[in-house]
């Protein structure tokens, strides 16, 4: 017997689980398939940041940056248990790959546009050196705070999925679809035991989106770069609050201090393995070890390492080099008969509150 939904949506991570709460709250019906658990891919692999991307002002994403900062506003709000505003530090060397007078036009900007009401400042090298005693401050020329977002990805994606699932959205898990039938009628999912049938598919599969899309021959207009990303987890706290750091390379990576130990991150590779068969690559871990110990009085050793994870981006398909690329998300919908598909490009943790509203908009019009 065909189970019949509203909605179908493939992929439990942040912006499967939005998407399904959004639409939920119209009344409509809806299941969500997750072959793994909740949040198992980028959503629980991250940086752990709710920001604006102070970087992406540099390729002049501005409505992105604004679209970023207005949700961050959002979760502050919604869910200050778990979002929390953090004075970011970024110190200037003299041979820092940007000049002082564009970080302070870039954070002068950034501040313009953030709603938490907190102007970014500059802080005295003094205050920085009794604040970050392990870090180094020879040829440092200037050091500035700014206020960004931080929060446990996992934590909030699971938040999510229960307020989804209060408003009756149904979430299967560890069940992957063993075939997707699209004809002119209906469109039907079927798993090991049941066979979901609607008239609306969402693929939400995040980095897995274009492996979905071969494997059941869905229609789509875009591909992606999957962009590999690992963190360190060292073994201690080393600073008392975040760092935004800058490589030689003009790239950027964070030490961000946790409850007992500290996060440094991120790397950025493209990868053509499939989604599941990509792994940590040591050449990676001697990078982040190498890039954050020019800035450390006692460089790490692997032997700092407590545990190192990696996540795979799904960035929309670029020529432009991995640092320059956008992380705006695109949706992609399909008629196909009395059916719909949406697909889901791109995205980031931060920006999961507008994405999933412009989802349930852009269906309204098929559910009058």
């Amino acid at each position: 017997m065909n189970e019949v939904y509203d909605v179908i949506i493939l992929g439990a991570g942040i912006n499967g689980v939005a998407a399904a709460k959004a639409l939920a709250e119209t009344g409509k019906s809806v299941v969500v398939i997750e072959k793994s658990h909740i949040g198992a891919g980028a959503s629980s692999h991250s940086s752990r940041l709710i920001h604006g991307g102070l970087r992406y002002l540099e390729h002049m994403e501005f409505s992105l940056v604004k679209e970023a900062l207005g949700d961050q506003k959002y979760l502050l709000d919604t869910y200050p248990e778990l979002v929390r505003l953090r004075p970011f530090y970024l110190p200037m060397y003299q041979d820092s790959a940007r000049p002082v007078w564009m970080i302070k036009l870039g954070l002068w900007i950034y501040s313009l546009f953030a709603r938490h009401g907190l102007q970014a400042e500059e802080v005295s090298m003094e205050e920085f050196s009794r604040l970050f005693p392990r870090i180094r401050t020879e040829r440092l020329k200037a050091v500035f705070k700014y206020y960004d977002g931080k929060t446990n990805d996992l934590a909030l994606t699971q938040r999510v999925a229960e307020e989804a699932k209060a408003l009756g959205v149904e979430i299967i898990e560890c069940q992957a679809p063993q075939s997707v039938d699209v004809n002119e009628d209906v469109i039907r999912v079927s798993l090991e035991d049941r066979e979901l049938q609607s008239h609306l598919l969402i693929n939400a599969t995040g980095a897995w989106v274009d492996e979905v899309n071969t494997a059941f021959s869905l229609p789509s207009r875009y591909r992606i770069e999957k962009l590999s990303g690992i963190h360190l987890v060292i073994d201690r706290v080393l600073v008392p609050e975040p760092l935004f750091l800058q490589t030689d390379e003009s790239r950027i990576f964070f030490i961000i201090p946790e409850e007992k130990t500290t996060l440094i991150g991120t790397t950025e590779r493209r990868e053509e393995l499939p989604i599941d068969e990509v792994k940590v690559n040591n050449e990676d871990i001697e990078y982040l070890l190498a890039k954050s110990s020019v800035y450390l009085k006692t460089p790490l050793r692997r032997s700092d390492i407590k545990e190192v994870f990696i996540g795979v981006r799904p960035i929309i398909k670029s020529a432009k080099d991995p640092t320059k690329m956008s992380r705006e998300y695109k949706l992609d919908l399909h008629e196909q008969g009395k059916n719909h598909i949406v697909h889901i490009y791109g995205g980031k943790l931060t920006t999961f509150p507008s994405l999933a509203a412009k989802v349930a908009d852009i269906l309204k019009d098929y559910f009058r």
